[in-house]
């Protein structure tokens, strides 16, 4: 059986990056001419901010599907569709408290993350740690950059 990759396979490394650039973008056209209406930008970071929270949590699905039977699947297959129940309420509010909504969600979903990963680190492999870390960093401080501007 072959190990595990230990580095961040660019096959998972480019497309979570350039995941990244609507929240970016998003953020930056809240304050910057770029012809996007600055409250449609505002509204399009919401509604994309709410679904990447639907598949961080969704991971858990496919994690739950495979751990083995010592793990707390039933809790973890619940869990999975928590965050998109956050992320939808998120969207159903002003849009700053929309942004806080979601920045708690995303923070504490990489909590939950990481709980899990010093758990059962057989769930989790060190590579994808380390891109959701850095992943939710960027979008943390898109979401942070929109509502600072709202503030």
């Amino acid at each position: 059986m072959s190990q595990p990759p230990t580095r961040t396979p660019l096959a998972a490394l480019i497309p979570g990056l350039l995941g990244l650039l609507p929240f970016w973008g998003f953020a930056l056209a809240t304050v910057v001419n770029t012809g996007i209406d600055p409250l449609l930008a505002l509204m399009a970071l919401i509604m994309y901010s709410a679904v990447i929270l639907s598949f961080v949590g969704a991971l858990w699905w496919g994690m739950a599907v495979h751990a083995p039977s010592n793990a707390p699947r039933a809790t973890m297959f619940v869990w999975s569709v928590v965050p998109a129940l956050i992320g939808w309420g998120a969207t159903l509010t002003t849009p700053e408290t929309g942004l806080r909504i979601l920045m708690a969600g995303l923070a504490f979903q990489w909590l939950l993350d990481s709980m899990l990963r010093r758990k059962m680190p057989e769930l989790m492999l060190d590579w994808v740690f380390r891109l959701r870390t850095m992943l939710t960093g960027g979008a943390l401080s898109a979401l942070g950059f929109a509502w600072w501007q709202l503030a």
